[in-house]
């Protein structure tokens, strides 16, 4: 939120009447003002959730992370906060907490066999650089002697069951799995 800069308000009351301060304030207002309002982005930048174009860029080059062309800004904030994520040991109980703060509770099934050692976790997630983002995250924490299936949630039969053939029928079967109609 930038802030309104009127320098002529910190001045003395003798100059305030001369023509050429007049002008002074008129050009240095709208730089200061200018200022103002990269110190305020700067300040927001140090945050993620709420970070600028330049701040991710920024975090990126830290983090040693590479954004595909097409990324929104927000993919690119999600990718920083799961690198931020990774810190070991990983327990059942810090996976789930971490899941439930990245992708938030019910947007995912997480299945663990213990004695087969392998781990199922199936995302509902409609981009697809936060499905790849969770996915290299995953592959980072999961113990190496773990099989990690990462896969995308699709729609159920419950949610369709609304629905007629014939409504169902205009539509191909990938765009109702995928969640288009």
């Amino acid at each position: 939120m930038a802030r309104e800069v009127d320098v002529v308000q910190y001045w003395p009351p003798v100059l305030i009447d001369i023509k050429e301060m007049l002008a002074m304030a008129k050009v240095e207002n709208p730089v200061l003002s200018a200022l103002w309002s990269l110190i305020e982005q700067t300040l927001d930048d140090q945050f993620v959730v709420i970070t600028s174009e330049n701040g991710a860029t920024h975090y990126e080059k830290m983090l040693n992370i590479h954004p595909a062309d097409n990324d929104s800004l927000e993919t690119r904030r999600f990718r920083i906060l799961t690198r931020y994520q990774e810190q070991a040991p990983y327990t059942e109980e810090v996976l789930i907490r971490l899941l439930n703060s990245l992708l938030g509770n019910g947007s995912y099934e997480l299945t663990i066999n213990k004695v087969e050692k392998t781990l199922d976790v199936k995302l509902e997630l409609t981009i697809r650089g936060m499905f790849d983002a969770a996915k290299d995250l995953l592959e980072r924490i999961v113990p190496q002697n773990m099989i990690l299936t990462v896969r995308l949630r699709y729609i159920q039969h419950s949610v369709l069951r609304d629905h007629r053939h014939v409504d169902l029928k205009q539509v191909t079967h990938d765009q109702i799995r995928n969640g288009v109609i």
